[in-house]
């Protein structure tokens, strides 16, 4: 042996072989990756501006289903009032008095004597005169 390696043999051998030195091993958090705020503020936004417009929609149909509500309810009144009035009308021209005046002017006369056929018998009960002989 050369006398320099003896001696590092020497001095090697004198003190304790210290363990070579190992780093520390230690968890290290994973790193943090937070997603992108940009698509999420941007869905949310479309959200919002599609609710809105679905409101503005909605409240519009609503809104025309009440106009055209009233005015079927104007319609429903003015056709009740002239239901009512022709329904009058009618009651007046039915009345007894109107149909004999009306007869009158059309040239009829009221018969005085009249008479009727029986069907089933096929007789005939009464005076058989013209309407206007009798006296």
């Amino acid at each position: 042996m050369s006398p320099r390696s003896a001696a590092t043999a020497r001095r090697t051998s004198a003190r304790p072989a210290a363990p070579a030195r190992r780093p520390r091993l230690r968890a290290v958090p994973d790193a943090v990756t937070r997603p992108a705020r940009t698509p999420f503020v941007v869905l949310v936004l479309l959200v919002l501006a599609a609710g809105l417009v679905g409101l503005l929609l909605l409240n519009t149909s609503l809104q025309q289903g009440s106009f055209d509500l009233a005015e079927l309810e104007r319609s429903t009144t003015e056709l009740r009032d002239r239901q009512q009035a022709l329904a009058r009308e009618v009651a007046l021209l039915e009345a007894p008095g109107s149909l004999a005046r009306r007869a009158m002017s059309l040239g009829m006369i009221p018969d005085t004597s009249p008479a009727y056929l029986r069907l089933p018998e096929g007789s005939v009960t009464g005076d058989l005169e013209p309407a206007g002989s009798s006296p």
